[in-house]
């Protein structure tokens, strides 16, 4: 317990510095400080779980390097970014995935009023940063398309996975998955048309909210058994 305790806290003061870094120092510096929030989930994970899946530490590594080269240029080394959030998301969705069967993947589960309006804005979300990102990224074209694609993959996954609710803390994928829609739609505007630091700040506690989520859901979720289905469902 009182290495769990320790690992927790190094993430929240990971979160402190990162935040801080963010708000009063030039945004280059966010090169040496944000890979520790990711480190401190890696370590986090690593010692919460007792069957260690190795996908999750590779997960965290490819966000890293995304990280590294969005502080850097945005634009100059977007290359670089496209590539390493796309292999951040697809790692995503791969993990997620489990949680779901075909059963799961019902479109007849998406005709709700509140289901459709989450769609609607899903589906908004997608093309407004892609129409953003495209006017000033060019010559990369397909790598945005790459990006958007597995980000919405990891997106309907999470989405799918909180709609079956067969496990606990589904929530918090849930909370994950609108991270992500929410820090690549604010970061487009950050980095493409008008900086600000107070975007900046947001960006950053989405993004760490939303991997911390990510990584609790992974840590503390099981399957919500039987008994309990029949006493929510019937």
């Amino acid at each position: 317990m009182k290495q769990k305790n320790i690992t927790y806290l190094f993430f929240y003061i990971s979160f402190f510095v990162v935040i801080l870094v963010a708000a009063f120092f030039d945004k280059s510096w966010l090169v040496y400080f944000k890979p520790l929030i990711p480190i401190s989930l890696i370590v986090l994970y690593i010692g919460s779980v007792k069957n260690i899946n190795f996908v999750f530490p590779l997960c965290m590594l490819a966000l890293i390097g995304a990280n590294i080269f969005v502080s850097m240029d945005f634009v100059e080394y977007y290359n670089f970014i496209a590539f390493f959030i796309s292999i951040h998301y697809l790692l995503c969705a791969l993990l997620s995935r489990k949680f779901i069967s075909e059963h799961d993947i019902r479109f007849s589960k998406l005709t709700s009023l509140p289901i459709l309006i989450s769609i609607v804005l899903i589906v908004y979300l997608t093309f407004a940063i892609a129409e953003l990102a495209l006017p000033r990224i060019r010559d990369s074209i397909a790598l945005v398309a790459i990006v958007l694609t597995t980000m919405v993959l990891f997106v309907v996954i999470s989405f799918f996975v909180y709609l079956a609710n067969r496990y606990e803390k589904v929530i918090f994928l849930f909370i994950a998955a609108c991270c992500a829609l929410f820090v690549n739609g604010l970061l487009g505007i950050n980095e493409l048309y008008y900086y600000n630091r107070v975007f900046t700040v947001l960006i950053n506690i989405a993004e760490a909210m939303g991997v911390y989520f990510f990584t609790r859901f992974f840590i503390e979720t099981k399957p919500i058994n039987n008994k309990f289905l029949k006493e929510k469902y019937f």
